[in-house]
């Protein structure tokens, strides 16, 4: 057989893989043509003309109606935080011995400082993480060299890839791996945190029928103790998605869930809201807390007051 015969053979295998590929889209477009296409006002999906009108004109906030943003509360936590800026501990770079380091792009600079601030003024006993990854990096750090491995940890994810090289031997007594969807996990295991203890949620951003989002805000928030603390990941300062996210395919619909929770909502109270903080106070991140201003992220904190 000569060279050419192989290449020739190798060429029209590829080709009717490619042809057996097309069919299978082209049939799954079809599925699809049976239901409503993107920008149909039965559709989850916006089309592209009503991302742009919808951003043009701006109106996801703030102002925030029925949204009790708690600013003085917020504006002073942010000074302590400024008193503790220079002690935050992580490496610029990866480094020897540490798991998590600030310059990356998944719980940057901004993230990752008032993650600090507000574990080192609430200093939890436990964390339930839902959604790992370097986020719990960042966590398993500050445990191990700033609260002398005082929290114990709970992450719950179905895929533990991200996060099982980044445990140690000694990580063994605080650390709780459930490898599992948030929908199949207790809600006993919530009712295991306690006052200023933290529910960290980096979930799908995705509200439909049987998700984690709704899971986590239909049935896991309200089991939970007052005085518990939530974080909420990926929450922008106007409660509204970048035009970026939309134009990659990234429908997402958690923030606008989000908004409709805390409007009138008096068992919640906002303790900082990181996006609007980096939009109405950028200059004050300047001066006093220059990494942060970088931007990046978004972080909701809320403590629960009631049931």
């Amino acid at each position: 057989m000569s060279f050419g015969t192989r290449e020739f053979l190798r060429w029209f295998a590829e080709h009717r893989r490619l042809e057996r590929e097309l069919a299978r889209l082209q049939a799954q477009a079809a599925e699809w043509a049976r239901f409503f296409p993107p920008g149909h006002f039965y559709s989850p999906l916006p089309s592209r003309d009503e991302v742009n009108e919808a951003l043009a004109r701006g109106g996801g906030g703030p102002p925030f109606p029925g949204i009790d943003l708690n600013e003085s509360g917020q504006l002073a936590r942010l000074e302590k935080f400024a008193g503790w800026y220079a002690e935050q501990p992580w490496p610029e770079q990866a480094a020897p011995g540490w798991r998590f380091h600030l310059d990356n792009n998944s719980y940057g600079h901004f993230d990752a400082i008032m993650l600090y601030g507000m574990l080192r003024e609430a200093r939890p006993r436990r964390v339930i993480e839902v959604g790992s990854g370097f986020s719990s990096a960042a966590m398993l750090d500050l445990n191990e060299r700033v609260f002398a491995g005082a929290m114990q940890f709970t992450f719950i994810d179905p895929d533990m890839n991200r996060l099982r090289p980044l445990l140690r031997p000694e990580d063994e007594q605080r650390v709780t791996l459930i490898e599992r969807r948030v929908q199949e996990v207790p809600l006993e295991t919530f009712a295991t945190l306690a006052d200023n203890d933290v529910l960290f949620i980096d979930s799908s951003h995705v509200s439909k029928i049987g998700s984690d989002v709704n899971r986590l805000y239909f049935e896991v928030l309200p089991a939970l103790a007052p005085g518990v603390l939530i974080h909420i990941h990926d929450v922008a300062g106007n409660f509204e998605y970048p035009r970026e996210w939309f134009e990659e395919g990234r429908a997402w619909n958690e923030q606008y869930l989000l908004r409709a929770f805390l409007m009138h909502n008096t068992a919640y109270r906002i303790e900082l809201f990181t996006g609007w903080l980096f939009n109405t106070r950028h200059e004050w991140f300047r001066l006093h807390m220059p990494l942060c201003a970088r931007g990046g992220g978004g972080q909701l904190w809320l403590r629960k007051l009631a049931r």
